[in-house]
């Protein structure tokens, strides 16, 4: 079993470590694999972001607008990526402002939607039940 402290940092740790070999190299096969590493970290915190959130499923539904779940949900790791991508291959300097662009907009929605989803880690009660009576 993996410690809670190493299991709640692993999605971040995905996107930086993925976002780091992004922008360290210009070999296409390391971007690739920095590529696939942001993929995983953000597919691991939709899907943890999903499973804790405390608003009502029907809700969601109601007001998520006309995205479906997943396009919705990878959004801000798209924009983020795509900036990375600019970075890391593109020797145009022009592209540069746009990338910056694309980075500060996918940041946002990123902290945005995990402000928004007021994550709560559950809570295992280990006691014995208690009977109402």
């Amino acid at each position: 079993m993996i410690p809670d402290k190493i299991y709640e940092v692993l999605p971040y740790a995905y996107v930086a470590v993925g976002s780091a070999v992004m922008l360290a190299t210009n070999a296409w096969l390391l971007v690739v694999c920095g590529f696939l590493m942001v993929c995983a970290g953000a597919v691991v915190w939709v899907l943890r972001s999903d499973n804790r959130r405390s608003d009502i499923k029907a809700a969601r539904s109601k007001y998520g607008g006309i995205l479906p779940f997943w396009c919705y949900e990878l959004l801000p790791f798209s924009y983020f990526m795509l900036a990375l991508l600019l970075f890391a291959l593109s020797n145009n300097i022009y592209f540069y402002p746009s990338a910056m662009i694309l980075l500060v907009i996918g940041m946002q929605l990123w902290l945005l939607r995990g402000s928004y989803r007021k994550h709560q880690r559950p809570v295992l009660h280990t006691g014995p039940l208690r009977s109402r009576g």
